[in-house]
């Protein structure tokens, strides 16, 4: 009886160390095209949580502000475009197979332009592309000027910014498992 006892915890305790050590990309991205054959990109979290949004940089003289768009009708307040490089902000993101969507305003001109179904903008063009970067981070590019495009537009380079999901640390993981392991030691001593 002990060493089926043992033998449990110490299967729990493998499986929650293989869980806890892969910090596999959740967030997909699939592809759609406008008029002019720029691709616009959606990304999908695979199973929710927590994203964590870092600005990297601008080129444009205009100042814009970036909102996440929440399926439920809202949308959260991230940065403009003024804040220093590598600045960062860790909020709830969707649920699991939730569309993870961004909005830019430009506070200059007041357009307002979206990520993924190209439907979102007024224009019918893609105005914000997306790059794996690997290891489940993603570059998003904002172009915030409108269609039709010419010349040296789109540029996708207006406001720059990554997204990643917040993993749950190997530690976290492996400190649940280990109090569930002594409640269900606990439990059978108790029977």
């Amino acid at each position: 009886m002990m060493n089926l006892k043992r033998a449990g915890i110490a299967a729990i305790f493998a499986g929650m160390m293989a869980f806890g050590s892969a910090n596999a990309a959740t967030i997909t991205a699939g592809d759609e095209a406008d008029a002019n054959g720029n691709v616009d990109d959606t990304l999908t979290s695979q199973f929710g949580g927590d994203l964590l949004v870092t600005f990297i940089s601008r080129s444009a003289g205009f100042t814009s502000d970036l909102y996440l768009q929440i399926m439920a009708g809202g949308e959260s307040f991230l940065f403009d475009n003024t804040v220093a490089g590598g600045t960062s902000v860790t909020l709830a993101g969707p649920a699991a197979a939730g569309e993870i969507w961004f909005r830019l305003s430009v506070v200059d001109s007041g357009d307002s332009w979206e990520s993924g179904d190209l439907g979102r903008n007024t224009d019918g063009f893609v105005h914000a592309v997306i790059t794996a970067m690997g290891g489940g981070i993603f570059n998003i590019g904002f172009e915030d000027l409108p269609g039709p495009f010419s010349g040296l537009e789109p540029d996708y380079n207006d406001f720059i910014f990554s997204v990643q999901e917040v993993p749950i640390p190997g530690a976290a993981i492996l400190l649940l498992s280990g109090l569930a392991g002594l409640g269900f030691a606990g439990r059978k001593k108790k029977a």
